[in-house]
C-alpha cells in the first residue's frame, strides 16, 4: 500500500516539475544501485521542497527523506512527507530560543581566550542552559557551553577571537539565542533501521536550504549514518550515491534543473572497524567517510566562491561554444564544471587570470550595449533585412501575447499570490537564517505551494460560475450543465497551459527585438570583433591550461566536448558572418543563433 502511495505522489511531484521547470534533466541515473541500501547525499540544498521532488522523481527508487520536524508537523508538507516515509528530524535551529539577560566578558581580563569564561547580566544560565548546548550571538557566532557555573557564568569550549571582539565591544551586554542540544538517537537509529532493511535514505548534509553558490560546510551525520548501519551489521553494504543539484534561476517559472548522479561511494572494512573501536579511531573514520562525500559532491555541482565568480564562469563557457554548435543541457554542465574546475585550480596563472579579467570586461560590455553573449551575432544582419525580420517579430510578438491575453487574465491571482507570499516567506527566512544571501532558496517552493492550492481553488470556482450561469440562462438540463461544466473546466485547463507556453514564446521574441534595435541603429562591428577575439583566446587557455586537469594529453583531448577543428569551423563561420552583414550564406537559422545551449533563453 505504502509503495502505491509513493508512487503516486512521485506521479504528483513530477508533473508539477514539469509545469514549473521548462526542462528537468538527469545524468548519471544508471550509477545507482538497483538493490541493497544506498545513502543519498543530495547538494546544494538550494531549493528547499524542490530539491527532494527532484531526487523522487528521478532516482529509480523510492527514498526516504530526513526532513525538520518543523516542516513535518505543518498538514500538507507532512502529509507529503508521511506518504514518502520521511524521517522527521528535530533540528536544534529549529528550536532556538531568545536567552533571558545579555552576554559580556569581564573587561578587566586580558586573556578571555585562554579563561574561556562568558558573563551575564541578568541572566538565568543554571535555569536555561546545559552542557552542550550552544549560545548564538551577532555575527553568526556559535559557542558550545561546556559547564554552567552559575546563573550568571558560564565555561564555553572555545573563544574566538572574533567573538572576544563582539562582546567586549559593547559594555551594556549582548542578546543572545540558546541553541538546545538534541539528543538524535532515536532519528539515526530510525535511518540505521531503514538501511538494514536494503531501503534508500535521502539527507542533505549541508543542514538547511541556502542560496549561495557554493556548497556549506558538510555535517557529519551522513558519515555516521553509512558507518553505524555497517557496524550494526557485518553484512550490510551501504552504497553512498552523490547526488548535485544544478538549477538555472532556481527561483523563476519555466527554468531549468539538472540532477546528476555521481559514482557510489563504497566505505571499506577498515573504516567500519575504527568506527567500532571509538575514540579517535573513530572521529577518523567519519572524517574520511566524509572527506569523500565532499569530493563525490563537488564532482557532480557547479560551485563558485559567490555569483560574479558563478557568471563569469558561465559567460567563459558560452564564449568557448562555437556558433554552430547547440549543446545538451549535460554537456553545458560538463563544461561549467570544468570552467569552474580551471578557474579554481589554475586563476593564478597569468594566463587563466588574463582571461578572466577579459571575460569581465566583455561582460561589462556586454551591459552597456544592454543585450546578452547569445543574442550578440544576432546583430550582423544588414540593416534592411533587420528593419524586415524586427516588424515581422514585433508581429509575432502581438499575436502571441493576444492569445495568451485571455489565459494570462484567468491565472493572473495564481500568479499574483505565488509572487507575493514567495516573496514574503523568502524575507522570513532571511530574517531566521545566518546563512542565505537573498533567500531565493524558498521562492520556487513556495510558488509551487501556493499554486498547488489555488490553481485548484480557482478552477473550481470557475466552475461554479459556468455552471450557476448555464443552469438559469440556457435551459440546460441539470445533467447537461453538469457535463458541460466539465468540459468548461478542462478546456480551462488546456487552455491555461497553452497560454504558458505561448507567453513563453512571446517573451523569447522580445528579446530578440534588441540586437535586431541594435543592428539598425548602432555600430556593432567592435562587439562582434572582440567576442571573436574573445572566443579565440579562450580556446587557447583551454587548449594550453585543460592537459594539467590531467594524466595526459591524449585523456584531455578524449574528454573534450569541442573539439579544435568544431572551433576553427566555428571562427570561421563567424569571420563570414562579420563580412557579410546582409545574408547568411551558411544556412545558420536566427533561431539557432539565438540558443546555442541549453542554458540560452
Amino acid at each position: 500500500m505504502l509503495s502505491i502511495v509513493y508512487w503516486s505522489v512521485a506521479a504528483f511531484f513530477y508533473l508539477v516539475l514539469h509545469i514549473f521547470f521548462r526542462e528537468v534533466k538527469s545524468r548519471g541515473a544508471y550509477k545507482i544501485p538497483s538493490r541493497g541500501p544506498v545513502l543519498f547525499v543530495v547538494g546544494p540544498h538550494a531549493n528547499q521542497f524542490i530539491d527532494p521532488m527532484v531526487l523522487v522523481t528521478h532516482a529509480g527508487r523510492s527514498v526516504a527523506f530526513l526532513m525538520a520536524k518543523k516542516s513535518f508537523d505543518k498538514f500538507w508538507i507532512g502529509l507529503f512527507g508521511r506518504s514518502l516515509g520521511a524521517i522527521p528530524v528535530v533540528r536544534p535551529q529549529d528550536i532556538a530560543k531568545t536567552g533571558t539577560g545579555r552576554l559580556t566578558l569581564d573587561q578587566t581580563c586580558e586573556d578571555a581566550s585562554s579563561t574561556k569564561l562568558i558573563n551575564g547580566i541578568d541572566t538565568k544560565f543554571t535555569a536555561q542552559l546545559r552542557p552542550k548546548d550552544v549560545v548564538g550571538f551577532t555575527g553568526s557566532h556559535q559557542l558550545e557551553v561546556v559547564q554552567v557555573i552559575s546563573d550568571t557564568q558560564i565555561l564555553v569550549k572555545s573563544l574566538p577571537e572574533s567573538a572576544i571582539k563582539v562582546l567586549k565591544g559593547v559594555e551594556a551586554g549582548i542578546v543572545y539565542k540558546i541553541i538546545p542540544h538534541v539528543d538524535q538517537h532515536e532519528m539515526f537509529s530510525a535511518v540505521v533501521e531503514r538501511l538494514n532493511q536494503g531501503e534508500c535514505v535521502g539527507i542533505f548534509p549541508e543542514g538547511g536550504s541556502h542560496d549561495r553558490t557554493d556548497l556549506l560546510p558538510l555535517k557529519a551525520g551522513g558519515a555516521i549514518m553509512a558507518l553505524a548501519a555497517m557496524a550494526e551489521n557485518e553484512y550490510l553494504n551501504v552504497q553512498i550515491v552523490p547526488a548535485g543539484l544544478n538549477y538555472f534561476n532556481a527561483h523563476k517559472w519555466r527554468s531549468r534543473a539538472v540532477i546528476e548522479f555521481g559514482d557510489p561511494i563504497q566505505i571499506s572494512k577498515a573504516h567500519v572497524e575504527a568506527y567500532r573501536k571509538g575514540g579517535e579511531a573513530k572521529r577518523e573514520a567519519i572524517s574520511q567517510v566524509l572527506d569523500d562525500i565532499f569530493k563525490g559532491l563537488k564532482a557532480v555541482t557547479v560551485t563558485a566562491p559567490d555569483y560574479d565568480s558563478l557568471m563569469l564562469i558561465q559567460a567563459a563557457r558560452r564564449l568557448y561554444r562555437p556558433i554552430h554548435m547547440k549543446l545538451t543541457i549535460d554537456e553545458t554542465m560538463y563544461l561549467n564544471r570544468r570552467f569552474a574546475e580551471v578557474f579554481n585550480k589554475f586563476g593564478d596563472d597569468p594566463q587563466v587570470k588574463a582571461t578572466i579579467e577579459h571575460v569581465a570586461a566583455y561582460n561589462r560590455l556586454l551591459k552597456s550595449y544592454g543585450i546578452q553573449d547569445h543574442q550578440v551575432m544576432r546583430t550582423s544582419f544588414g540593416k534592411r533585412e533587420a528593419v524586415g525580420k524586427f516588424i515581422l517579430r514585433l508581429c509575432e510578438a502581438f499575436f502571441l501575447f493576444a492569445f495568451a491575453a485571455p489565459g494570462a487574465l484567468l491565472h493572473a491571482p495564481i500568479a499574483l499570490l505565488a509572487k507575493k507570499i514567495s516573496e514574503k516567506k523568502a524575507a522570513e527566512a532571511l530574517r531566521e537564517s545566518s546563512v542565505k544571501i537573498e533567500g531565493r532558496d524558498v521562492i520556487a517552493t513556495w510558488k509551487v505551494l501556493v499554486s498547488c492550492v489555488v490553481a485548484p481553488l480557482l478552477y473550481t470556482i470557475y466552475s461554479i460560475i459556468f455552471f450557476i450561469y448555464l443552469f438559469f440562462t440556457s435551459g440546460f438540463s441539470l445533467r447537461q450543465c453538469f457535463l458541460s461544466t466539465l468540459v468548461f473546466a478542462v478546456v480551462t485547463i488546456v487552455f491555461g497551459v497553452a497560454a504558458m507556453r505561448a507567453s513563453e514564446i512571446g517573451v523569447d521574441v522580445i528579446k530578440s527585438l534588441r540586437p535586431l534595435y541594435l543592428s539598425v541603429f548602432a555600430d556593432t562591428d567592435n562587439l562582434r570583433r572582440v567576442r571573436m577575439e574573445l572566443a579565440a583566446e579562450i580556446n587557447k587557455t583551454i587548449s594550453d591550461v585543460g592537459p594539467r586537469l590531467y594524466s595526459s594529453h591524449e585523456e584531455f583531448d578524449k574528454s573534450r566536448i569541442i573539439r579544435e577543428e568544431d572551433f576553427r569551423y566555428g571562427e570561421l563561420l563567424t569571420q563570414q558572418m562579420n563580412q557579410n552583414k546582409s545574408k547568411n550564406k551558411n544556412g545558420l537559422s536566427e533561431w539557432e543563433l539565438d540558443s546555442g545551449d541549453a542554458e540560452s533563453p
